[in-house]
């Protein structure tokens, strides 16, 4: 398969996928055939999962992790003992066939699932989701806010959109660390922006608590979560993705419409993928930083929910 063509096999090519903004399915075929490279940087050797869209996203849409039944034979997938397999996409030609089924958006989780290191988060990671409906400014306002706070830990990142109206901070590592490491340190930290910004943010669970502040959803830092790939389409009206900025962007003010999914692919070939090229934080100061927490912060376990 050739990078910027879709394969010939598409089905319904001229289906509205994204009747709002007139993006049928071969034009978002064409996008992942343009950008699947990139993608599968962030879903290879993860687990995954799918929002499918078959009828386009004002149709019906449902979750998916599972290897659909009617799957052709060898399809890559990872298998389970005493289950349906789960889904594995270690190539553009995979990542094809479920856009050809309908997945408009790919979600990944913050661990790899080969290796010695499997099972370890390579990232540290904050989702900031804005209470109100659009409220994105309130997001951008409180990553920089955040950013002041990891850097003041030593630490730097990276800001993605979510496609949506929130923000993703990563943190990429140097090598992979626990769960039972990161996640305290993710909470502690989200804690931390809600006391010192309590206008702004919030860590309370239950929205109707939350009034207008944006929640840091440190409960998204878990074995069992996934979060939206970078690069992948959000099943929204306009066919917005999910974009790394650059700190000076969010800065400038960027916000999510600036990124629809026809303006990515070149973006992209001018900035390379940024979320790939950010340095690697150092591992053993996110260590360091889990063993001076206070003792009841080190010993929050990590649910599987």
């Amino acid at each position: 398969m050739q990078r910027g063509k879709a394969p010939s096999t598409v089905t319904h090519p001229d289906k509205l996928y994204f009747p709002t903004v007139g993006i049928s399915k071969r034009d978002y075929m064409q996008y992942l055939a343009q950008m699947g490279t990139y993608l599968l940087r962030h879903l290879r050797h993860r687990p995954v999962s799918l929002v499918r869209c078959p009828d386009g996203v004002h149709g019906r849409r449902f979750f998916q992790r599972h290897v659909p039944p009617h799957a052709p034979p060898g399809l890559p997938a990872r298998a389970q003992e005493g289950e349906r397999a789960l889904i594995a996409i270690p190539d553009v030609e995979t990542l094809m066939y479920y856009g050809n089924l309908g997945a408009i958006e790919f979600h990944a989780g913050l661990h790899l699932v080969d290796g010695p290191a499997a099972g370890l988060p390579t990232a540290l990671t904050f989702d900031l989701d804005p209470s109100l409906p659009g409220d994105f400014e309130r997001a951008r306002e409180l990553a920089l806010c955040l950013r002041e706070v990891l850097c003041g830990l030593g630490l730097d990142g990276i800001a993605k959109t979510t496609g949506a109206s929130g923000l993703q901070i990563f943190v990429p590592l140097d090598e992979p660390v626990p769960y039972l490491v990161t996640r305290p340190v993710v909470q502690f930290i989200a804690a931390y922006c809600a006391s010192q910004w309590p206008n702004l943010a919030t860590v309370e669970r239950r929205v109707r608590e939350r009034g207008h502040r944006v929640y840091v959803d440190a409960p998204q830092h878990g074995p069992t979560r996934t979060l939206i790939a970078a690069y992948s389409v959000r099943a929204v009206d306009h066919a917005l993705v999910s974009v790394p900025l650059t700190w000076q962007e969010l800065e400038q003010g960027a916000k999510p419409l600036d990124f629809p999914m026809p303006r990515v692919p070149e973006r992209v070939a001018r900035l390379g993928d940024l979320l790939a090229e950010i340095p690697r934080q150092p591992s053993s100061l996110v260590r360091q930083i889990h063993a001076e927490l206070p003792r009841a912060w080190r010993q929050t376990r990590v649910r599987s929910v």
